[in-house]
């Protein structure tokens, strides 16, 4: 039996008395019983962690190269059967502006599935519902809105370890005013406290001044800093996240596969995230 379909396996089992556990692993082969004994610890199973649709978080940048193979009028059938925040980003991505068609829930549902496959390409993914217990897996049931965001507001903690060395009080201004309100509202929450988790500098004095520039370094530190919280993670709830970001963040945030050098780097980095997404998630309320 394949690791994946083991796991799930294993969720099921751990929901049954211990008797009746032991005598339906008994059926399984041996080899199968021994590596179940190794399989580390399903989170709690939950209902809507069942329902939790793969295809639904994908961000369209994944599914963009696959449509620009097709005609156009295939094009329009598969953007029917995506969400509205996928369709829109893929309609400006391909350049499709006529009405999508109206489908069936039949079409639909098969359309998506072959997508999903499409999406996969026959990977033994891990359900999210049955991933080993860790606490980042909350990540993949956020909205979009809080965690398209993660990334900047994380790098956000080694910008603000880097400000506190610059005197010219223009400089400062300039970053700020370079910056989305909300970010610029997170970085004065994070000038009050000292950074426990520094990394090598960012030479902000290498920064042309534009925004567009520094995002990208902001960025960059954030993918690294989110590469060091998942290091070691099951890798099912990587490929989850990385398919969650754009297709250019994902990948790039796969280069960072190094074993964090602070003892606490887990621990202190899984709590920012958790202080980023508590820190959004009023706003998305609103």
């Amino acid at each position: 039996m394949k690791t994946a379909a083991l796991m799930v396996c294993k969720g099921f089992l751990d929901r049954c008395p211990a008797d009746l556990q032991g005598e339906l692993l008994s059926l399984l082969p041996r080899n199968d019983q021994l590596e179940y004994g190794e399989l580390p610890p399903i989170m709690p199973l939950k209902s809507e962690n069942l329902k939790w649709d793969l295809l639904g978080h994908l961000h369209f940048t994944w599914i963009a190269p696959y449509l620009r193979t097709l005609t156009e009028n295939e094009i329009r059938l598969f953007l029917a059967a995506l969400s509205k925040s996928q369709t829109d980003g893929l309609e400006k991505g391909l350049g499709i502006r006529n009405h999508l068609p109206e489908l069936t829930p039949l079409a639909k549902r098969h359309l998506r599935s072959h997508l999903y496959q499409m999406a996969i390409q026959n990977q033994q993914l891990v359900p999210f519902a049955f991933l080993p217990d860790h606490p980042l897996n909350y990540l993949l049931s956020l909205p979009s809105s809080i965690f398209d965001r993660i990334v900047p507001f994380l790098g956000l903690h080694d910008l603000a370890f880097e400000m506190r060395q610059i005197i010219s009080t223009a400089a400062l201004k300039k970053l700020f005013s370079s910056l989305p309100k909300k970010e610029g509202e997170y970085l004065n929450t994070l000038l009050l406290h000292k950074e426990p988790l520094t990394f090598k500098r960012l030479f902000l004095e290498k920064w042309d001044g534009t925004r567009e520039h520094l995002q990208k370094i902001i960025e960059e530190r954030g993918l690294y800093r989110l590469a060091l919280a998942l290091y070691g993670t099951h890798p099912s709830l990587i490929w989850y996240v990385t398919r969650r970001l754009n297709m250019h963040l994902g990948t790039s945030l796969l280069k960072y596969d190094e074993k964090p050098t602070h003892a606490r780097a887990e621990h202190i980095l899984s709590d920012q995230i958790h202080k980023i997404v508590s820190f959004l998630k009023p706003e998305v309320s609103q």
